[in-house]
């Protein structure tokens, strides 16, 4: 395993650098990333990723885990479940090619972001720091937010509705909150990606879509009937939860 900083020359920072972790298949193909990364001003540890088990995946504590990962469909996806399942970290997926339906496999798959090839280092660089600071803003969120008959666990990122236990990824759990934080409202399209995602992302609606879908598939009874979170055609979605339901623990976080 290496570990290198590649944060560049100048002044030291008094803020201590995220680690990145870098699991790859290939090794040309991991050193042609780290430089690619040299800008970044992150620590990062290279790992090939077939040396890595989940145990020493947690061991090491990365902020932020970049997976490059092999090419074959069926390897790409049981990486990114093995990534996944072993860190509660954000996890940015590199794909080989930009494909829908790949890109909807591996965000399914519960990784915070997938980043086709052939990227940009400037668009690279700044989803690993979007997926940082999404992160950071619901690393002190504690306890409970309960809001109608919706109950939020921000130290497991779990839901319950109804007195059923619903496990959720990152991701999920962070639009689910955003839409709690005001029940019964709608909430825009451009509001909701910009706080979930960032200001960066208010461009691709597609992720927004595909996680909508996500979470039907896990609270609704119906999925193609959907009676908690509904669409409001051209504007944005709601949570179907009577106004009045005031949060009665700790608020959802924050936008940053």
């Amino acid at each position: 395993m290496e570990s290198r900083s590649i944060t560049p020359p100048g002044p030291e920072s008094a803020a201590p650098r995220s680690r990145l972790l870098l699991l790859h298949a290939d090794v040309k193909r991991a050193g042609r990333l780290l430089q690619r990364l040299a800008s970044a001003g992150l620590d990062v540890i290279s790992s090939p990723l077939a040396m890595l088990d989940q145990d020493s995946l947690r061991a090491l504590q990365p902020d932020i885990v970049l997976l490059d990962p092999p090419g074959p469909k069926a390897k790409l996806l049981q990486a990114c479940e093995m990534v996944r399942s072993a860190t509660g970290q954000p996890v940015v997926v590199l794909a080989p090619r930009r494909d829908d339906e790949l890109l909807a496999d591996v965000l399914a798959t519960g990784v915070d972001d997938c980043l086709s090839e052939p990227a940009g280092d400037l668009e690279l660089a700044a989803r690993i720091d979007a997926a940082l600071r999404r992160a950071r803003r619901y690393e002190d969120a504690q306890g409970m937010y309960r809001v109608g008959g919706l109950v939020l666990s921000y130290a497991d990122h779990a839901a319950e509705l109804g007195g059923r236990r619903i496990a959720l990824t990152p991701m999920e759990f962070r639009l689910l909150s955003c839409l709690a934080s005001a029940p019964g409202h709608v909430l825009t399209h451009q509001a909701l990606m910009s706080r979930v995602w960032g200001a960066e992302y208010v461009d691709s609606r597609h992720y927004l879509r595909l996680y909508i879908r996500y979470l039907r598939e896990k609270l609704e009874r119906d999925p193609t009937k959907p009676r908690l979170i509904l669409s409001e055609w051209g504007v944005g979605y709601r949570l179907n939860l009577p106004r009045s339901a005031a949060p009665t623990t700790n608020p959802a976080p924050a936008p940053a």
